[in-house]
């Protein structure tokens, strides 16, 4: 069965939402027993995770420019890349924390907590995109075909060269929509005033 190039992203999607919780479940458990065996597989598992947010985040890049979105869905969107963009900041910095020391600190365990949490709800955000929206779901012309070539039909490097431009445009409109205050449209409540003071 052949995949679109938006779809690599919630292929990806469960490697973070997996891996990220188990290294601080791992350091937190490892640290409440003393148990040494633990505290290393969650030390050797946060740049895993780092990594697999890091790879899940470049998909949906590439991902966001090959779907369409009505205002409702593309608050979640915004939000949706905005906490992950935060997710991969605090994943790295844990990441980098945790190889300097053989047991993690209290406030590494919180903000590991705290990065959990934050996966856990921007999943959520991302499948109430596909589920209550149909974004990225054909039936529901919920995709640009034109940005989402299909793999292996329409060849691997069309499908490269979808995903190295989808993401480029996504990164610009990521600046352009940050610089206009849309950061985390889902808890803006003032958002719909902006959008008309814009087209005015």
């Amino acid at each position: 069965m052949p995949m679109r190039v938006h779809e690599v992203h919630p292929a990806l999607a469960h490697f973070p939402v997996a891996l990220l919780p188990t290294a601080v479940a791992a350091d937190l458990i490892g640290t409440l027993t003393d148990n040494d065996s633990l505290m290393e597989m969650g030390r050797q598992l946060m740049p895993v995770a780092a990594a697999s947010v890091a790879a899940t985040g470049i998909a949906g890049f590439a991902a966001q420019e090959a779907v369409r979105t009505s205002d409702a869905s593309h608050d979640l969107l915004v939000t949706h890349r905005t906490l992950n963009i935060g997710l991969l900041a605090l994943s790295v910095g844990l990441a980098a924390i945790r190889a300097r020391s053989r047991r993690p600190s209290a406030g590494y365990l919180l903000a590991g907590l705290a990065g959990a949490a934050l996966v856990t709800y921007s999943g959520y955000l991302g499948g109430r995109m596909v589920y209550a929206h149909g974004v990225g779901v054909t039936p529901a012309d919920g995709i640009e075909p034109e940005r989402t070539p299909e793999m292996p039909h329409d060849g691997f490097g069309k499908a490269a060269r979808a995903s190295a431009a989808n993401v480029g445009h996504a990164l610009r409109h990521t600046a352009q929509e940050m610089a206009q205050g849309e950061i985390v449209p889902r808890f803006q409540e003032n958002l719909p005033a902006r959008r008309q003071t814009a087209a005015g």
